[in-house]
């Protein structure tokens, strides 16, 4: 900004420092916040709720809301509106019920439903709420992969070669064709990574060196499997598109179980399996619906916008959850060129005060554990 000042005299004026933007920030973002709750009170809208992983010593429960109908896309940053953020040490499901319920109350009424992962406390605390529930479609497969293949001995044996690999061949000249890491959380959500890594593996593995041969000999032993897996991977991958795309119906569960019916229950023993527990999931989410209704069943959208927050946030863990926590409202609001061009930025900083904020934080947030170590050993500044 200073550059273009320099190059067309000073067009845009007086640039403000980092701390006055910071402050605007906060500002729009708790006016946006605030104002959320009043855009919905005549619409028909579902909660989608999860909680962030450890922010310093606490955890974010964060409420966002969505069109109950489906819009025939996936959710996007521009289709949501964030209605709660909630702190605590942890969460357990007395602390979503209220978490849910009063985002709806600062609504007015409500949702059609609640989307979550499938975390007992969540499905409990929404159950206790009231509130019907869609379970998110990416945890629940990942759920029925982790029980279909866990304690299968093959599937234990070739991650464990894949792990051994990396160890034994890390920084050395084969290094480049190792697999990727394994993720000790959701671990089964990302099996597609490793499943491709396999399947590539196999169509170069005669031309590859003897040297690179040798640190993958594991990977054509096990080619049954990944074959297995490569259908079972390709099939859930539809699930999801459907889901995700035409969303959640009993026309779009029609589709999926027919396509389970023509592949995966045509397989082995644990593929017809994971086909039925899917088959049994789409049935029990569908089983309240309307035959007009498409609802969201993905919860994809949250898990961005706690990794907006997360980039945004001080990397020293003592700070924890602090105001800026507010960049999430105003960051679902300035996503597309549409819905930034009508975003009144002098009236959303002209309703809020700086102490407004304060007020916010002193009420909502924990207590800044850098403060708190400032105040604490102050009195021994001398020493």
């Amino acid at each position: 900004m200073n550059t273009f000042n320099e190059v067309y005299e000073d067009a845009l004026g007086e640039i403000p420092c980092a701390n006055t933007i910071d402050n605007w920030t906060r500002k729009c973002g708790l006016d946006t916040y605030n104002k959320n709750a009043e855009e919905l009170r005549d619409r028909k809208y579902c909660e989608i709720v999860d909680e962030s992983m450890m922010v310093g010593s606490n955890k974010i429960v964060l409420t966002l809301a969505a069109s109950a109908e489906h819009l025939q896309h996936p959710l996007t940053h521009g289709d949501v509106m964030v209605i709660g953020i909630d702190t605590a040490e942890s969460f357990n499901a007395e602390g979503i019920r209220q978490a849910a319920v009063k985002s709806a109350e600062r609504v007015g009424h409500a949702p059609e439903y609640v989307i979550t992962d499938n975390a007992k406390a969540m499905i409990k605390g929404v159950s206790d709420a009231g509130y019907r529930h869609h379970a998110d479609i990416t945890h629940s497969l990942g759920v029925f992969l982790e029980r279909t293949y866990r304690d299968e001995e093959d599937f234990k044996e070739y991650c464990k070669q894949m792990s051994e690999a990396q160890f034994q061949h890390n920084m050395k000249r084969v290094a480049y064709l190792m697999p990727p890491r394994q993720r000790t959380v959701a671990r089964f959500i990302n099996l597609d990574n490793w499943v491709g890594w396999s399947l590539r593996v196999l169509k170069v593995y005669h031309r590859l060196e003897s040297a690179e041969r040798a640190a993958l000999s594991f990977v054509p032993a096990h080619a049954s499997l990944l074959d297995e897996l490569s259908e079972v991977m390709h099939s859930v991958r539809f699930i999801e598109r459907v889901c995700k795309h035409e969303g959640l119906s009993k026309s779009s569960a029609d589709k999926c179980v027919r396509y389970l019916t023509a592949t995966i229950l045509q397989g082995n023993a644990r593929m017809r399996r994971l086909g039925f527990f899917i088959i049994n999931y789409l049935k029990k989410e569908v089983s309240w619906m309307r035959d007009d209704e498409t609802h969201n069943n993905s919860s994809d959208i949250i898990e961005s916008s706690f990794g907006v927050f997360k980039s945004r946030k001080s990397p020293n863990k003592l700070y924890g959850v602090t105001s800026m926590v507010l960049v999430m409202p105003v960051f679902e609001k300035l996503s597309t060129k549409e819905s930034a061009k009508e975003y009144n930025f002098k009236e959303h900083l002209e309703n809020v005060k700086m102490h407004d904020i304060k007020l916010w934080k002193r009420t909502n947030l924990p207590e800044n554990l850098v403060s708190k170590r400032i105040n604490t050993l102050s009195p021994a500044a001398g020493f």
